[in-house]
Parts: structure tokens; C-alpha cells; sequence
């Protein structure tokens, strides 16, 4: 009997690190999944916001290589990316680039492959290289004829350190609570002789042991679990981060050019369709708020209730631990009249998981 109750608890230990290994495995392919993804839509949106001001430009008349506001916007685009290592706007037909934020570039080519992978309207091309990886994105002339391409070049890493940081996590989890995980096993089966002498019935026995072994893993799985899980998310805030300030940086620029083209600051016709959208495509978003100068909110997409908490002595607003905010001003003609924030809930894959 004994050595049947080792058998059995050393396949328990066996079968406990397979679960941990395979759990832990699953939930780092989410998280990295998420992590290309806020980079990736990252990369789109700021790519799209460039690509709009270009269209609305070219439809006022202006041809490609006499655009005004190319240069500005390019270099506005490297400001906000740090990973950003170049980016260029290049004719289709032959590959000559018109502008660039390395001004020894103009005129030069860009290579061949990126002429024939710019080809598709409206879809983002990438090409990949050791260390650098290129987004592009086709520009159409009124005759929606393929006349240009803007394409940037990042580096890759930061998105390789964050994998690297994650599967360092995940690695220690997995053996951390495999290590938990076999030694409540074995401290059972030891303890299975204590118990022969309180228990005289195998029956009670096997049940005693058995709400022990539950309670102790299940006890041991949420504490180490959540901590993984928390790490994962530290790993990603960065790029939430960085996201969440340019997508807040794009809808106060927005705001900022039509207050100053004579629109009310309070009267926007359609923001809150246009923050709902960008809500909707970027699923990590909890909330996107308007307010004015003294906090008073003017336009809300979804609800930033849940993410802040008030000091009931003092009634003083904060951020609940979980929630990262992103707060840009928007500024009118002179000066600053408000802000935009964008609320991210940090445990958005954990809550897909459970």
C-alpha cells in the first residue's frame, strides 16, 4: 500500500508540473500576443493619422512631391516614436524618396521590395530584417491611383527585450510552482501516516487528504498565478503606455485645429462617435475623456468610474492600482483649454483568460 501511495503521489507531482508548464505556456502566448498587438496598432494608427493629413492635402489640389506639411508631419512622427528609426515618404514608380526625417536621404531609393509590397490600398505592408522591421502604407492620388508610399523603419528591440523579460517570467513561475506544487505533494504523503492514526476508515482518509491536497494547491496556484500575472502586465505597461499618449496626442491635435478654427470648444459635433470608434478598435481602452481646464468632463467614450477612487476624508480623486491614464492637453490659440485622457485597464488579457 505504501508504495502504491508513492506511486500515486509521485505521478500527482508529474501531472501537477505538466498542468503549470502548460497553463503558464498558454497564458505567455496571450501576453505576447497582446504585446505585438499594442505595438502593431501602435505603429497603424500613428502611420494612419500621417497618411490622412497627406490625402487631405493631395485632394486641395497639391501633388505628391509639392505636399507642404509632408516634412513637418515626418518629423512630428519621430518625435513621438522612440523606436522610430526612420521614416520616409517614397514615389511608387520609381522608388525615390520625396521626404524624410534624414534629410541625406532625399533622392536616394528605397529598396525594391518595399516598391512591390506597397501596392494594396489601405493595407500596411511590413518587411523584416535582423534587427529592423518596415511598415508601410500605400498614399492614392484623387484618381485613386497608387502615386506614393509612406513607409517607417523600427527597431525590433524593444519588442524583442519585452519577450525576453516575459519569458524569463514565465520561466520562474512555472518552476516556482512546480517546486510548491511537488513538495505539498510529498508533505501529503507523508502526512498520510499521521493521519492512519487518527482515522481508522480508508474512506476519510482518502477524503482528508484529498481537501488538503485541493486546498493547498489551489492556494499555492492564485498567489503564485497572480504574481505571474502581474509581472505580464509590468512587462507590458510600457507600450501601453506609449500607445495611450499618442492615441490621446492624435484626438487633442484634432481638437486643438478645429477650436482654432472657430468651433466652441464645448460644441464639437460627432467627437463622441469618433472617440467611440477609436474605443471599439483598440479594445484595451476603458475610457476616453474631454475635460476642460478645471476637470470638468465635457465628452466621455465608456466609463472612467471603475478605474478611480475618492479619499473619503478629503475627496480627493486617485488612480486605482490596475488603470493607467494617458493626459494631453489640447491647446487653442493661445494657450492650453483643456485636456484628453485615455484610461487603459492594465488586466485586460487577464480578464480574457478568466
Amino acid at each position: 500500500m505504501r508504495s502504491m501511495s508513492l506511486i500515486h503521489t509521485v505521478l500527482a507531482s508529474l501531472l501537477w508540473c505538466a498542468v503549470v508548464f502548460v497553463f503558464i505556456g498558454i497564458n505567455f502566448m496571450k501576453y505576447e500576443s497582446a504585446s505585438h498587438m499594442l505595438r502593431k496598432t501602435r505603429i497603424e494608427a500613428a502611420q494612419t493619422e500621417i497618411h490622412k493629413a497627406i490625402l487631405l492635402e493631395m485632394d486641395q489640389g497639391n501633388m505628391l512631391p509639392g505636399l507642404k506639411k509632408a516634412e513637418e508631419a515626418l518629423l512630428r512622427y519621430k518625435n513621438e516614436e522612440s523606436d522610430l528609426l526612420s521614416a520616409v515618404i517614397f514615389e511608387t514608380e520609381n522608388g525615390k524618396i520625396l521626404f524624410s526625417v534624414q534629410p541625406t536621404q532625399i533622392g536616394q531609393k528605397v529598396p525594391e521590395t518595399w516598391r512591390k509590397k506597397c501596392v494594396r490600398p489601405d493595407t500596411f505592408f511590413t518587411d523584416e530584417e535582423k534587427e529592423e522591421e518596415t511598415v508601410g502604407l500605400p498614399i492614392l492620388n484623387a484618381l485613386s491611383e497608387n502615386t506614393g508610399c509612406l513607409a517607417a523603419t523600427y527597431a525590433t528591440k524593444s519588442i524583442r527585450n519585452i519577450r525576453e523579460e516575459m519569458i524569463k517570467t514565465a520561466f520562474r513561475y512555472a518552476f516556482r510552482s512546480s517546486v510548491i506544487g511537488v513538495f505539498i505533494c510529498f508533505s501529503l504523503y507523508f502526512f498520510t501516516f499521521l493521519i492512519t492514526n487518527v482515522f481508522q476508515s480508508k474512506k476519510i482518509q482518502s477524503t482528508v487528504v484529498f481537501i488538503l491536497c485541493q486546498i493547498l494547491l489551489l492556494t499555492a496556484m492564485f498567489l503564485n498565478f497572480s504574481a505571474m500575472f502581474r509581472t505580464f502586465e509590468a512587462d507590458l505597461k510600457p507600450e501601453i503606455e506609449t500607445k495611450s499618449r499618442l492615441l490621446a496626442g492624435q484626438i487633442s491635435r484634432q481638437l486643438g485645429r478645429m477650436v482654432q478654427n472657430g468651433v466652441p470648444f464645448d460644441s464639437v459635433t460627432a467627437l463622441e462617435a469618433y472617440m467611440d470608434q477609436i474605443r471599439q478598435e483598440n479594445k484595451e481602452i476603458l475610457f476616453v475623456l474631454v475635460t476642460d481646464k478645471t476637470g470638468r468632463v465635457l465628452y466621455e467614450s465608456g466609463s472612467a468610474s471603475q478605474a478611480f477612487k475618492a479619499d473619503a476624508r478629503t475627496g480627493k480623486i486617485f488612480l486605482r492600482d490596475g488603470y493607467y491614464n494617458a493626459a494631453e492637453p489640447v491647446t487653442g490659440a493661445h494657450a492650453a483649454i483643456g485636456w484628453v485622457q485615455i484610461g487603459v485597464n492594465e488586466r485586460f488579457v487577464r480578464e480574457k483568460v478568466f
